[in-house]
Order: C-alpha cells, then structure tokens, then sequence
C-alpha cells in the first residue's frame, strides 16, 4: 500500500536531477519513516537542494553512510489499517479506547504502524501483537500508553465502515 506520505518523496525525488533513479525505503531506523540513497544518485548539490525542499515541507532529514533519512508523522493517520481488522488489530483498538489514564507520545508507534501498513496485513498483525503485548506490560507496570487515536486501527464493530461481524450477521 502506498500511502500519501511515500507518495510526497517520491514526488520530490522525480523532480531531483539524478544521474540514476533514487531509490526510497521503509527506514531500517525506528526513528525515521524512509531512507532515499540520493546522495549516491546525484550531486551534492542536488541532494542538497532536495534536503532543503524535504524540510520546508515539513520533514526531518539526516544523511549518513549514503542514505538520506526522512521523517514526518501526521497528527492523526487515521484508517490506515491495511484490509479488515484482524485479532491483534481489535485487541489494540479496544485498549487504546477503553485506556482514561494519562498517555505518552506515540510517534515511535505511528511509524511502527506506517511502515507495517506498507508492507500489508501479516505485518499489520505483527506490529499490532508487537504493540499489545508491549502496552499489556506498560498497564501492569501502570506506565502510561502512547496518546494515538484508535481509529488508527479502522473502524470499530459496528461503526458502519467497512466489514464488522454485525454485517455478517445481518446477512443470517
């Protein structure tokens, strides 16, 4: 799934006077969402200029070993769970909404979830037990949750949005 973050760089990158098409990745950096090696693609000056054009934009840059880093994370990417809400998915939307206490930032946890979307439903899922699991312990140890919007997850059982099992069963 491409998204309209991906979409923005890519835009940027084609209009980068390039010896060879820069290449753009999901980052390996948990605090960066993508990587270009447009350093190594074009001049200096080009991946200079790009970098330049990326922050006025609003994005955050480093460039180390070759590779531009880029990051920025929307207030509120909501939906863009990949397909229909699997188990880990629920389980996550459902303690996310019923949570009152005090909540921590959830940047490291959006591009988590940004990345997995981009790869597709099995790495949604994955994240997603990743995320669970992690929160389950934070409740135990009564640290606070990262502040996300649920319907970071999709839509709820019974939103109207979407597959639920109350279609399904409207269909009995």
């Amino acid at each position: 799934m491409t998204n309209d973050l991906r979409q923005e760089i890519r835009t940027l990158l084609d209009g980068t006077d390039c010896i060879r098409p820069a290449v753009l990745r999901r980052s390996l950096r948990e605090d960066f969402l993508y990587a270009t090696d447009l350093p190594q693609a074009a001049d200096p000056g080009a991946a200079d200029e790009f970098r330049r054009t990326a922050e006025a934009a609003g994005w955050r840059t480093a460039e180390a070993e070759g590779w531009i880093q880029l990051d920025r994370i929307p207030d509120h990417p909501a939906g863009i769970c990949p397909g229909e809400a699997g188990p880990e998915t629920r389980c996550c939307r459902s303690l996310l909404a019923r949570y009152k206490g005090e909540k921590r930032n959830g940047d490291r946890e959006k591009r988590l979830l940004l990345k997995a979307a981009e790869e597709g439903t099995a790495a949604w899922e994955k994240a997603c037990r990743k995320l669970h699991t992690e929160w389950a312990g934070a409740l135990r140890k009564k640290e606070p949750l990262p502040d996300l919007p649920a319907a970071i997850f999709g839509p709820a059982a019974g939103d109207g949005a979407g597959s639920s099992g109350q279609e399904k069963g409207a269909d009995r």
